[in-house]
């Protein structure tokens, strides 16, 4: 039996299909298997996997259509996975050689634990971009945990292993819920289940943005952030430092949101009604006075120059 089981949704992703095939089975572990499942491609990419199936290299899966940010597909192939570890993987990504030996070795020092998070980059037309780093390495408490999301996105889903009974114990990625962002919200989610995870600060996994179509269309934008539902879920079951932790990540979240639809013209006031005040920062406090103050503030506080300075605007899935 694999110890792993790579989950990876395809759709439409024959230009980069087989590279990112490739660094998997490059992968210095061995002990693991790969599930695709196919969203409904018409582009070449099912034949690509169809081959790689009768070689031996992957089992294929097969849907009728697209879902939204390919929850489906994950949730697909984590319910028909052998592996008692599960590691998400997009066929627009790539991984490196270590990415799944130093998830073994770290649940071999930790076997305690359901969750690991490796480090990622961002890269963009072959240029690796400043990386999101946490000064945290190994265990982090939830509380800890829940901090070091209310500074930054440390989860990527290319950069996460999660016990698979976990993962289905939890309803995996929400189905039908979400078109955007439905991933951050599990991810959280998952954060406020448990009571520790593992952290490896070292990049074993790259995010292509300008692959990542689900973050260009426009229209995923029109409701909140998917985590604000996480208030009503989980608010009264942390205790009191652990919930402001949360309350942080929501606004920054939310906020980053709402500056981003801000900027293509659409309304943020049910946005702003999910913010919670003791959970501001001094960086959520800045995008929250860009977002009520006047269009021409906004336009100046998130010029290009003070967005890279500030990180406004950059959303997961």
């Amino acid at each position: 039996m694999p110890v792993f089981s790579v989950v990876m949704p395809v759709y439409n992703k024959v230009a980069t299909l087989s590279s990112s095939l490739t660094c998997l089975y490059r992968q210095t572990c061995r002990h693991f298997e790969i599930i695709a499942v196919d969203d409904g491609s018409t582009d070449g990419s099912l034949e690509i996997l169809k081959e790689a199936e009768i070689r031996g290299r992957l089992r294929l899966l097969q849907r009728d259509e697209p879902g939204p940010g390919g929850y489906a597909a994950r949730n697909l192939g984590a319910e028909h996975s052998r592996g008692e570890w599960l590691v998400f993987f997009d066929a627009d990504d790539l991984v490196l050689f270590d990415h799944l030996s130093r998830f073994a070795n770290a649940i071999q020092a930790h076997p305690g634990l359901d969750l690991f998070v490796n480090g990622y980059q961002k890269i963009e037309r072959d240029q690796r971009l400043p990386r999101v780093g946490l000064r945290a390495e190994g265990v982090m408490s939830r509380r800890a945990a829940l901090s070091a999301f209310a500074r930054c996105d440390f989860i990527h889903m290319n950069g996460a292993c999660m016990r698979r009974d976990r993962f289905l114990g939890l309803g995996g990625f929400p189905i039908g819920r979400y078109r955007r962002g439905g991933d951050v919200y599990f991810w959280l989610k998952t954060l406020c289940e448990l009571d520790a995870i593992h952290y490896d600060p070292a990049v074993t996994s790259l995010w292509q943005l300008q692959h990542s179509g689900v973050t260009r269309d426009l229209g995923n934008l029109r409701d909140g952030h998917p985590v604000a539902d996480l208030l009503a879920e989980y608010s009264e079951r942390l205790c009191w430092s652990e919930r402001r932790q949360l309350h942080a990540a929501i606004n920054r979240k939310v906020l980053s949101w709402a500056v981003e639809k801000k900027r293509h013209g659409q309304s943020v006031k049910s946005d702003l009604g999910a913010l919670r005040w003791d959970g501001m920062r001094a960086r959520t406090l800045y995008h929250l006075l860009s977002l009520i103050l006047p269009d021409t503030f906004f336009t100046h506080m998130h010029s290009p120059s003070r967005r890279v300075a500030s990180g406004a605007g950059k959303e997961e899935r």
